[in-house]
């Protein structure tokens, strides 16, 4: 295919009503917008335009949502694909689960009715920035020092309290045109290149040094950095990620290095042997994204992990449905029951942060607690939160 459009969005729906609405908002956050409200429509629209964005109705007369997916599949569409449905939640997490499983990148759902608000967000959190960015410049960044690293706190249950012990590290981008970019903008791209080795490489040095800067105000706090598959399949890494940890006086026990299952899929025995090495020196191991499509039972007991990491779409599906709150509690039983820690992401409501209070889990990050900040200011937001009073009920585990 062509290259796809850069924020052109084709939404595809039968409802003309909605169609005017989503074009009206889709043109406010800096979208081009065109539409289709039948197959045919569909059809023509994708044969004369790549759009960047596709928001799809799973119930269209002619072709229905999942047709509409195998479609995409077959023609090999790199558009970024949101899904819109007035149906049960439980339909919408399986048609995007099919759309995992045919290559497509799904970025996320639209529950219908829809507010206004939540199509605006949706549709800004998934624009790519002004001006198209190129390897070149990242690279250019990396050497340059330009990327800079913000830290999410992440609230741990200590005894019936929740206390900040530890922090996500996530890089940005400043970039001397555009601003402060999110990794969402670059992040993509350095993978294609090979630029995520620099990257991942800048982010592990720098949450190291900050728990070593940490250590000598006397702040005990842990650092998680997303690591690389391709840092994951390299038998030097353990021994090149000691040096750094003995450079800046960290211990291994205060990092964690978060892994998707996919690191492990290429070669599984490369990735046990240096999994296991990094956990007999004590550096903890999460798997991230847990709960998606492709996440696999088997990496919890085959693979060396400390924690289980529930994935933010999970976690954002628990207010409307009542099946994501089963599975995550589900989720939370399983890993206790292997001897594993759970951490949920994306916590963004008092509510949800209740439930997974009730449902036993072990950590929460997320924007309820505190967005990702500049290590500058970390330390005064864990004084007024650790401050402050967390009580809970005490949760009893099950045998």
């Amino acid at each position: 295919m062509s290259r796809r459009e850069r924020n052109l969005l084709l939404a595809v729906d039968d409802e003309v009503d909605f169609l005017d609405l989503i074009v009206q908002v889709g043109e406010g956050v800096g979208c081009e917008v065109i539409t289709a409200d039948s197959a045919e429509a569909f059809r023509e629209q994708l044969s004369q335009r790549q759009p960047a964005l596709i928001l799809l109705d799973l119930q269209m007369p002619g072709m229905d949502g999942i047709e509409a997916l195998r479609y995409l599949g077959r023609i090999g569409t790199t558009a970024g694909i949101l899904l819109a449905s007035g149906m049960d939640q439980r339909v919408i997490v399986s048609a995007r689960q099919l759309g995992d499983q045919l290559g497509l990148k799904m970025l996320g759902t639209l529950q219908k009715p829809a507010m206004l608000e939540e199509i605006e967000s949706l549709l800004s959190r998934h624009l790519e920035p002004g001006e198209r960015l190129t390897v070149d410049e990242l690279a250019r960044a990396i050497d340059e020092h330009e990327l800079v690293v913000h830290y999410q706190p992440k609230v741990v249950r200590t005894n019936n309290d929740w206390q900040v012990r530890t922090a996500e590290a996530l890089v940005r981008w400043r970039h001397p045109r555009l601003g402060l970019l999110p990794p969402g903008e670059f992040l993509p791209m350095a993978e294609r290149s090979g630029l995520i080795v620099g990257v991942t490489d800048f982010v592990l040095t720098d949450a190291i040094r900050q728990i070593g800067h940490w250590r000598q105000r006397n702040l005990d706090l842990g650092v998680a950095v997303n690591l690389s598959p391709r840092l994951v399949q390299d038998l030097e890494f353990p021994d090149r990620l000691g040096l750094i940890l003995r450079e800046f006086d960290a211990t291994a026990e205060q990092l964690t290095l978060e892994v998707t299952e996919a690191a492990s899929l290429d070669d599984p025995d490369l990735v046990m042997d240096i999994f296991t090495r990094l956990r007999v020196r004590g550096v903890g191991l999460s798997l991230d994204d847990f709960g998606t499509g492709t996440s696999s039972l088997t990496q919890l007991y085959k693979m060396p992990f400390s924690e289980v990491k529930i994935d933010r779409l999970l976690i954002s599906e628990i207010p409307t449905g009542r099946a994501a709150a089963t599975v995550v509690r589900a989720i939370i039983d399983l890993a206790h029951n292997l001897s594993l820690t759970v951490c949920a992401e994306g916590v963004e409501t008092s509510p949800v942060f209740e439930m997974l209070e009730q449902a036993g889990c072990d950590a929460l990050q997320g924007d309820f607690i505190a967005s990702a900040m500049p290590a500058s200011e970390m330390e005064q937001f864990i004084d007024v939160w650790n401050g402050a009073d967390h009580t809970l009920v005490p949760v009893v585990r099950k045998k």
